[in-house]
């Protein structure tokens, strides 16, 4: 059976947002956002309220790697030890990523976030909602947690709204649990609330088959 691909306009949307990232020179305006870096953490650091320890950590869609490299010096300061992977669709941005993470330049990979095969199984594998149209998210969900995440691993989603345009983030959770997923947690950052994030865990007992 033929997989079904992205529509044409989304992916040609996620290539102008690449090279409009590839324009940046400040690693944060780099990432998509231009808020500084107080609200940098403060919006994204809760992403770390799902990881309770060790491990390798997938960011799919992860731009110039700079998320990464704070979601590892975060944890860092939580006591926790992370091994950064990421993919992105942007060949130039994952050459970024590599250049910035060059102890983990191996870890990082050229694929888009609907149809990339992962190499290997995650303890925690991180995307946005929003890497896939909206009739697309709850069969990525599905893939992404089957495909990706480790027997024992956590699955998060996250979302971000926009504060200077007063659009609320996109309810991560309750899509999760509205689609008959176990949602195991939920964090939320920023003042007012921008981010929400929400994870779904895998069986240990899982063999890696779905």
């Amino acid at each position: 059976m033929t997989q079904k691909e992205l529509p044409r306009d989304f992916t040609e949307m996620l290539d102008r947002l690449a090279r409009s990232y590839l324009a940046e020179t400040d690693p944060i305006r780099a990432s998509g956002f231009g808020g500084g870096a107080g609200r940098w953490r403060a919006e994204r650091e809760p992403i770390l309220d799902a990881v309770t320890g060790d491990g390798d950590i997938l960011d799919v869609g992860c731009a110039n790697g700079y998320l990464l490299e704070c979601l590892v010096r975060w944890g860092s300061e939580r006591g926790l030890r992370l091994t950064p992977h990421g993919v992105d669709r942007s060949a130039p941005l994952i050459e970024r990523a590599r250049t910035r993470l060059p102890a983990y330049a191996g870890n990082m990979h050229v694929g888009n976030a609907w149809s990339w095969p992962p190499p290997r199984r995650y303890d925690y594998v991180y995307t946005l909602y929003d890497c896939v149209p909206p009739e697309y998210l709850e069969e990525y969900i599905g893939r992404l947690f089957d495909r990706a995440v480790s027997g024992g691993g956590r699955l998060i989603i996250g979302a971000y709204g926009s504060r200077s345009a007063g659009e609320p983030p996109f309810d991560a959770g309750g899509f999760l649990a509205a689609h008959g997923w176990r949602v195991s947690g939920r964090s939320a950052g920023g003042s007012p609330i921008v981010s929400l994030f929400a994870w779904i865990d895998k069986d240990p007992a899982a063999d890696g088959s779905g």
